[in-house]
């Protein structure tokens, strides 16, 4: 039986913000410093680079959250070997 991995992965701002619901930031999510810690993370293109890389692939977008434009969330997914 093949198996297959997912990812849902929020974007804000061309930043990939959670993974599966994990923080992708390098620093700390903290709400007094909102842009300092959406800046921490990995920007849209390079974190696609890279999942690639690891064999992850996009199959869907999809609109994020209904008050902001720039939300999205990515879908991915990699057969498991």
């Amino acid at each position: 039986m093949q198996r297959i991995d997912y990812r849902v992965c929020q974007v804000q701002g061309a930043r990939v913000t959670f993974v599966n619901g994990e923080w992708q930031g390098a620093r700390p999510l903290n709400a007094v410093h909102a842009d300092e810690s959406l800046q921490s993370c990995p920007l849209e293109w390079d974190f696609l680079r890279a999942a690639g890389d690891d064999g992850w692939a996009l199959v869907s977008v999809a609109p994020g959250i209904a008050n902001d434009p720039d939300a999205r969330i990515l879908y991915l997914r990699r057969d498991r070997s």
